[in-house]
């Protein structure tokens, strides 16, 4: 009897436990150090890591403790997932790796959120490093390496740290309230840190110690305590940097560093300068502005940025022309448009051609900081009436910009008129007919590694007037002639 009763209780249990056993299904959570193996595979086996080809692993869950990495040439991909500490250790280990790269994981709570040392052509981007770490990413004699595209916030000490290494890629991260520094680098050299967000970290942005030919651009540096420190340092240069409302936008000490690109690239953005641009050139001395603040920016006795950007964000149209002064209705005109970026970021935008007040054409345009290029439009007169027409381009303001007035330009005066009517005197007669003969023969030169690209050519007889081509088609023939003296003795109505 007690045999049978005790069989019934335990049927009874097992019963239950099945019954329950669909309603608490949890994630698969590893715990302990995993480990890649140098053959590839992963330890534990039960860890929330698969891949197919040794090559590719990607998570299929949490992990509640760190990561060693004893593979080479992988890429890790965290789905995102979590790799979660208890305020201690290393999240992902990467000592002595070469070409690892990691990709979309949230890192959090260890003493280091990803560790490299004496490792090689590694690349961590799209993860997220946040939370009571001590260090977020932490390089030592580390080479090669590139951290793109990550969220580094939060961490005790600092967002990213690199001791005694070279030659690596800080790039597009976002490296934000880490208590100490945004980024330190320590007897480091030849490092990039470029186009990252460095805001709201408590002592410095960029802290570099013992460190050489470094190179900090197109980074937006804003509300540190110390926007850069450099001690003890040389050569490291700082260009297209946009530095913004730190508490000390610089800090030096024994440090002779370069502090712009040279003229024109410029230098950096200071949002606590005074200086005007009424002047450009190499020397700031030559009339007109160009972007660039006629004085230095000082710094220290040793440290100036000679050419200190003077806008972020600011667009503007130097000049338009036109292939022609004077065009035969129901022929083309082409219109060029020269377009600079004057800010320290890269814009994308619109450029429109009015002719009077009627739309031709829009193009987009993206231009890199500090750099100019020259648009072409093409009006076809067809269905215009004869008469004179005001050209003008116009370029979209774009975010932040607060000088627009040169986001217009007024390009002159097209006149549309009877084909052959060159000189635009609204008749058809011997003067245009010589003006085509001076030209007659000459062609367009349309080869870029020619230089006489984009203008006519005839022999040594020099410039010549561009309205005897007459139906635009790039050469000055027989075509041309046929046209004027279809017309010719006729007054233009």
């Amino acid at each position: 009897m007690v045999k049978q009763t005790a069989s019934i209780i335990l049927q009874a249990l097992l019963l239950v436990s099945i019954l329950a056993f669909p309603f608490n299904i949890r994630p698969i959570e590893a715990e302990g150090t995993i480990y890649i193996r140098a053959d590839g595979s992963v330890y534990p086996p039960s860890a929330p890591i698969s891949t197919v080809d040794r090559i590719t692993y990607t998570f299929t869950g949490n992990i509640s403790d760190s990561i060693v990495v004893e593979r080479n040439n992988i890429l890790m991909d965290g789905a995102g997932y979590t790799v979660q500490g208890d305020g201690i250790g290393r999240g992902v280990d990467l000592s002595g790796r070469t070409n690892v790269t990691l990709t979309n994981m949230k890192i959090e709570t260890f003493d280091y959120g990803i560790y490299l040392s004496g490792s090689n052509y590694s690349a961590v981007s799209g993860t997220e490093i946040a939370s009571s770490n001590i260090a977020g990413i932490n390089l030592y004699c580390s080479f090669n390496n590139r951290i793109s595209g990550n969220n580094i916030t939060a961490n005790v000490y600092e967002g990213v740290y690199l001791y005694s290494s070279s030659n690596n890629t800080i790039s597009g991260n976002n490296i934000t309230a880490n208590v100490y520094e945004g980024v330190y680098l320590y007897s480091s050299s030849n490092n990039t840190i470029s186009g990252n967000n460095i805001t709201a970290n408590g002592w410095d942005g960029v802290y570099l110690y013992s460190s050489s030919n470094n190179t900090i651009s197109g980074n937006n540096i804003k509300d540190n305590g110390y926007g850069v420190s450099s001690y003890y340092s040389s050569n490291d240069r700082s260009f297209h940097n946009n530095f913004i409302n730190n508490t000390s936008q610089v800090d030096t000490q024994a440090t002779t560093d370069v502090w712009d690109d040279g003229y024109p690239s410029g230098g950096n953005y200071w949002s606590n300068y005074t200086g005007m641009d009424e002047k450009s050139g190499p020397n700031q001395d030559l009339p007109g502005s160009d972007g660039i603040g006629d004085t230095p920016y000082g710094i220290d006795e040793n440290n100036q940025d000679r050419y200190p950007l003077m806008k972020t964000h600011d667009i503007g149209i130097q000049n338009v022309t036109t292939s022609k002064t004077v065009v035969g209705q129901g022929y083309k005109v082409g219109i060029n448009a020269k377009i600079l970026n004057y800010g320290i970021n890269s814009e994308t935008f619109n450029v429109t051609v009015y002719v009077n007040t009627t739309s031709i054409a829009t193009q987009t345009v993206t231009l890199r900081s500090i750099s100019s290029t020259t648009i072409t439009f093409t009006w076809n007169t067809t269905g215009f009436v004869k008469g004179n027409y005001t050209i003008k381009a116009i370029a979209d303001t774009v975010l932040g910009e607060t000088h627009t007035t040169d986001n217009t330009y007024t390009g002159g005066i097209v006149c549309v008129s009877t084909p052959g009517d060159i000189n635009g005197d609204k008749y058809i007669n011997i003067k245009d007919a010589v003006l085509l003969g001076v030209a007659f023969g000459a062609h367009r030169i349309t080869d870029p590694s020619d230089p006489r690209y984009c203008q006519y050519w005839r022999g040594s007889e020099g410039p010549f007037n561009p309205n005897t081509d007459i139906n635009s088609d790039g050469f000055i023939n027989i075509k041309d002639a046929v046209a004027l003296g279809t017309h010719f003795g006729l007054p233009n109505p």
